[in-house]
């Protein structure tokens, strides 16, 4: 919905929910003074004029809503906010016994509403059938012309109205010779003028009808209530009709073809209400169908029943009106209060499916998924438990678990474009065998919704695993490679020089020989060193000789001792010495805690460092950490440094530990930095849990 489109509808609410408020405060005083003799002989029409306004700020609202007609919409909005206001304020001035001022002001703030009612009733055939005032100057120049007879034809009709026995200026000076010339050349015109106006309207409108490009077949019908409205308006006094029946006949074919209007041009399809602005025009529409019950009920009554016009009666009759009409919405509201309590937000599966697309697109790591989806039906839906499986090529694989998921529990597929991928896993509630029928509506809702998300996640894994697996596989080549050529190239070459150098010892320097031996010597030895520098490449030699610990603190110990002040760095591990790690794993942690203490010695300026390595069944973790400046001043991640900038050190430790399913970050605290890496011991798969069914 547009903006304007937006402003403008709260506008509409506003003015009719002040029509309502006005109906609201006059029905009140005029309900609760019933038995006042000032308002006989019938204070029923008067509430059934009041109720008028309502209706027509009703329908005005239903046209502006669908913005078919926002013309005739604010015009129908306008007329059914004057009179209810109007009556407010009047029957405020009459039963408060106020003064002149106020008294005058009630007064002229009728006639302004009976002047607009006129205008509306004058001038409604001229917004048809498109539901707006034509561009034409004419037609609006004859809208105008009608504002200032509007004005007199109400002057006329109320400057002698005795007012409920108010006070009222009209009656003196100025304004009765006013009312005396209105009603000595008005008067007898009424019969003539009003029908003649109404006919050039109505002649403007088939007019434009007839001009224009086919509206739509609907809209004809609330011409046919309005023009017998219209009959009755003018002809009804001269069919002698009983004060009951014209009454009836006037005011009820108002309502009639006011509704009309507002149906046939919320008839139109081109505009699509939403849910919040359907509840709206609901919820005004029944408080005025609440005013106007209680309005007939308490006339009704009032005729019948001793002292029931007594303003003690009708407050305890208008209190239980309030308590009935409270009672329905109280206990669907206990209802969904115990239901929330029992049943988590099982009754709005629409928003529990939207809360967990906002936190899928709010999560960060690509796993986020299967524990989202626990979460929801754990902790949103109330359940014990769930366990999100999915199938690899190394079988079932659980992906998350929240809760207590026992054997026997419902089974909800997971499948994307059809193919299944995995299930969700639900208990049923405590005291419960199964899972009721709305539970298991809202839990397929949940896993059809959730299913491309973890099927996105589980061709990651897989790529992630295939990455992994080549990885393990070229650090184990390299490890073979490096031991082939160190035991078994490398002492060849140097039997060979051995060799050579014995069999050089034998031959007498001047001899022709020993040069070329000499030189042959020097080219092996010239072997050997590239030897050891390809072997060194392929794995770090300390590895090799000493293991990942001895090699991580003969690190240590290079760096501590080496030129100019550096930090004293202490190495722990758990458990010491540490398990067997493959040889990927071993020259990543190697290679990380490498580049972290040179960062250290280089750039921290700091006293103190620590090097941790733990190690558990699943994983191992690393961290080094100092007491110098560190990187910067904020926290860091993966391998951005706090400036904003990638230095290459960070990044190829953050390549390293992410290579192997791993996650890296720097961390930059109050009394120095962090760096730390956490990576699978033997990749994702490791979670691998061979399983038929979701025991615990």
């Amino acid at each position: 919905m547009p903006k304007s489109t937006r402003e403008q509808l709260a506008r509409a609410y506003g003015v009719c929910a002040v029509s309502l408020l006005g109906c609201f405060v006059a029905l009140v005083l005029l309900i609760t003074h019933l038995d006042d003799p000032r308002l006989a002989p019938d204070p029923g029409l008067t509430g059934v004029l009041i109720l008028l306004g309502c209706a027509f700020a009703l329908s005005g609202l239903f046209v502006i809503a669908h913005r078919c007609a926002p013309g005739l919409g604010w015009l129908l909005l306008w007329a059914g906010l004057a009179l209810p206001v109007a009556y407010a304020v009047l029957l405020t001035a009459l039963f408060t016994d106020a003064g002149p001022l106020p008294t005058g002001f009630a007064i002229v703030l009728f006639l302004i509403a009976d002047t607009v009612y006129l205008f509306m009733t004058y001038a409604l055939p001229l917004w048809l059938p498109q539901g707006r005032l034509p561009d034409s100057r004419a037609v609006r120049g004859y809208a105008l012309l009608l504002v200032p007879w509007s004005a007199l034809h109400a002057y006329n009709d109320y400057a002698g109205f005795d007012w409920y026995g108010l006070p009222s200026f009209l009656a003196h000076g100025t304004w009765a010779a006013v009312e005396r010339w209105l009603d000595g050349w008005l008067t007898p015109r009424l019969d003539l003028v009003p029908p003649l106006v109404i006919g050039l309207s109505l002649t403007v409108m088939a007019v434009r009808w007839a001009r224009s490009r086919g509206p739509h077949p609907v809209r004809l019908l609330p011409l046919l209530p309005y023009l017998l409205w219209l009959a009755v308006v003018f002809l009804g006094y001269h069919l002698e009709l009983s004060d009951t029946i014209y009454n009836f006949l006037l005011y009820g074919g108002i309502v009639v073809w006011q509704l009309s209007f507002a149906y046939a041009f919320a008839r139109d399809r081109r505009w699509h209400l939403d849910r919040s602005v359907r509840k709206v025009l609901a919820a005004f529409s029944l408080a005025a169908v609440l005013m106007a019950g209680y309005l007939t009920i308490a006339v009704e009554l009032s005729g019948y029943l001793p002292g029931a016009r007594s303003t003690g009666a009708i407050v305890v009759a208008g209190g239980a009106l309030v308590i009935g009409a409270l009672l329905r919405p109280t206990v669907g509201w206990a209802a969904r209060v115990v239901d929330r309590f029992y049943y988590g937000e099982r009754a709005k599966p629409y928003q529990v499916v939207r809360d967990l697309a906002e936190q899928l697109s709010r999560a960060v790591a690509p796993g986020a998924a299967p524990e989202l989806l626990c979460r929801t039906v754990v902790h949103t839906l109330g359940l014990p438990g769930a366990s999100v499986v999915v199938d690899t090529r190394r079988g079932e694989r659980e992906l998350a678990r929240l809760g207590r998921v026992p054997a026997d529990c419902e089974v909800f597929p997971l499948a994307y474009e059809g193919v299944p991928i995995g299930r969700l896993y639900a208990p049923p509630r405590p005291g419960l065998d199964t899972l009721d029928r709305q539970d298991v509506d809202v839990l397929r809702f949940l896993a059809d919704q959730v299913a491309p998300a973890i099927a996105s996640l589980r061709l990651y894994e897989e790529l992630q695993e295939s990455r992994e697996r080549i990885v393990l596989a070229r650090e184990e080549a390299r490890r073979r490679l490096r031991h082939d050529l160190h035991d078994g190239l490398g002492p060849a070459l140097s039997g060979t020089r051995l060799q050579v150098d014995t069999a050089r010892a034998g031959v007498p320097p001047d001899a022709p020989i020993a040069g070329t031996l000499i030189v042959a010597s020097e080219g092996i030895g010239e072997a050997i060193a590239e030897l050891r520098r390809i072997t060194d490449g392929l794995a770090p030699a300390g590895l090799a000789r000493l293991g990942l610990a001895g090699a991580l603190r003969e690190l240590a110990a290079r760096l501590d001792a080496g030129p100019g002040a550096h930090p004293g760095i202490e190495v722990v591990f758990d458990p010491d010495p540490p398990p067997p790690l493959p040889a990927a794993l071993e020259v990543a942690v190697y290679r990380i805690c490498g580049e972290a203490l040179n960062n250290v010695v280089r750039h921290a300026r700091a006293r103190h460092a620590d090097l941790t390595v733990r190690i558990t069944d699943t994983r191992v973790t690393v961290e080094i950490t100092d007491d110098g400046v560190g990187l910067g001043p904020e926290p860091t991640t993966t391998a951005e440094s706090a400036d904003g900038t990638t230095g290459v050190g960070l990044r190829s430790m953050a390549e390293r530990a992410e290579e192997l399913g791993g996650t890296f970050a720097v961390i930059r605290g109050e009394h120095g930095t962090t760096v730390r890496a956490v990576i699978p011991r033997r990749g994702p798969h490791t979670r691998d849990v061979p399983r038929t069914s979701p025991g615990p």
